[in-house]
């Protein structure tokens, strides 16, 4: 494993996390050889679009001035990233399903559009030939080819299903806002059908990564053994708790079914409206946690109430914590079942943090 001294025993760990044994943090710890960190170009196949290996000829010289520690690892993902990872963008099933594909390189955004009717999602159908999804395939297949002993392939971002025909849908969110109101019955079948796409897209990924040999990576960075996904609905910051409950929930419990083990991405204050219902669903393993931009970071001692309430439900948590954080927040609740990820700024900074680390946990 690239950058990583001890990887079969990296994944012991992250089984142990999964099933709830591993009695301290899981924790991965990034940082760069020398000088400051720098990010990956998280937008690379895109950028490169459709020259893939020159996309990961790029991301192998970034790793190869990092260092990833504990149980951190070089996680190579065709699609969008929190400023270290690789990109084609959030809700790439749309593209595959006809929306419209749009990147700026200049500010490093990807935009999704579409018009279609209701009935026209409701009759759509996998697509092997789509321009996107044909590249994502080659993405895929040139990432499992030269990451093999060397980096984690993972799962692009295929979003969710309502997001999905959110977007498709047009003028994102408020025409399918209206059909929640309008046309409930028809949008239901609609969203079936997107569902139905997004399991299958799903399926069709894990014979191109070789999950069986691979495992299984999302953005989210947590490697399993097992099937699993991030799981998410942008557009429940929209609706009240009886609309969540009516459209998406449904649709989280047949996921949570479907994957061996599953994390909601829980992205920022409004989505906390809907804590309750996500918490009582006992398939549902993991809470990550990002506050959003403008809020305090997760290392925050604010947001100590809702982890402490995310584990009373016995649920895992992952969190995204600035170095000088960590060990502040990991003292004040349970350190079992938590997944923490630390980004350090720079070498020293990193070796210190793994010192205290080692003497709490050793």
């Amino acid at each position: 494993m690239l950058c990583n001294k001890d990887w079969n025993e990296a994944k012991k760990v992250f089984e142990e996390w999964w099933e709830g044994t591993l009695s301290r943090p899981l924790i991965q710890v990034i940082g760069p050889k020398e000088g400051p960190v720098s990010a990956l170009d998280s937008w690379a196949f895109l950028r490169y679009h459709p020259d893939a290996d020159k996309a990961m000829y790029l991301l192998f010289s970034q790793f190869s001035n990092m260092i990833f520690e504990k149980e951190a690892y070089p996680n190579v993902w065709v699609n969008r990233s929190i400023d270290r990872w690789v990109n084609l963008g959030p809700g790439s099933l749309s593209a595959y399903l006809g929306g419209d594909l749009r990147f700026d390189g200049r500010v490093n955004t990807s935009w999704f559009r579409g018009n279609f009717s209701l009935d026209e999602l409701e009759q759509m159908e996998f697509d092997p030939d789509n321009e996107w999804w044909r590249y994502t395939c080659h993405a895929y297949e040139v990432a499992a080819r030269r990451c093999k002993d060397k980096a984690v392939v993972s799962f692009t971002d295929l979003l969710d299903a309502v997001t999905v025909a959110a977007q498709l849908r047009g003028d994102f969110p408020t025409v399918l806002l209206k059909d929640m109101f309008l046309e409930g019955p028809e949008l239901k079948k609609a969203l079936e059908r997107v569902h139905e796409l997004f399991f299958q897209y799903y399926d069709e990924s894990c014979k191109l990564i070789n999950t069986p040999e691979n495992g299984y990576s999302t953005w989210a960075g947590l490697w399993s053994k097992k099937s699993h996904f991030t799981l998410q609905c942008d557009l429940m910051v929209y609706l009240s708790p009886r609309m969540f409950r009516e459209f998406i929930y449904p649709l989280i419990i047949k996921e949570c079914g479907y994957f061996e083990r599953t994390i909601w991405h829980l992205d920022g204050p409004l989505e906390l409206n809907h804590v309750d219902d996500l918490l009582s669903i006992p398939e549902l393993d993991c809470i990550q946690w990002i506050p959003g931009e403008g809020n305090p970071d997760p290392g925050e001692t604010c947001w100590v109430p809702l982890y402490r309430k995310i584990q009373e439900k016995g649920k895992l948590i992952q969190m995204f914590v600035p170095p000088q954080k960590v060990m502040r927040i990991l003292s004040q609740i349970s350190p079992k079942g938590v997944a923490v990820n630390i980004v350090c700024e720079t070498r020293g900074q990193m070796e210190e943090l793994l010192k205290e680390i080692e003497k709490r946990y050793a």
